[in-house]
């Protein structure tokens, strides 16, 4: 799909998207939340079916014809936009966020 897109529109256009990494199906995280993130997707309709090392998210895109412009970590996410809550809220254990630039 990414590559289908990407053919068709112009250099420098973006994408900015998440996705799990290589533990995703291995830990439950905290409250079991990875483990029912999971489940739910899969209850409703869209399995979640693939998790990626970041050379293996680097080397998907590279192939569709994008470059990783900014890459998050779940511990970047959570330092910044999570650090300061004084609630129960954090960044999922296996979740990463990424902004993707076609190349020119």
């Amino acid at each position: 799909m990414l590559k289908e897109l990407f053919s068709i529109v112009p250099p420098g256009s973006s994408i900015v998207m998440d996705y799990g990494d290589n533990e995703m199906f291995k830990i439950n995280g905290l409250y079991n939340r990875v483990q029912s993130m999971v489940q739910i997707a899969a209850i409703n309709g869209e399995p979640m079916k693939s998790c990626f090392t970041y050379k293996e998210i680097e080397q998907f895109l590279e192939g569709c014809g994008l470059l990783i412009y900014e890459h998050l970590s779940p511990s970047l996410i959570h330092e910044q936009y999570f650090k300061n809550r004084l609630d129960y809220l954090s960044a999922f254990e296996t979740i990463h966020f990424l902004h993707a630039v076609k190349k020119y």
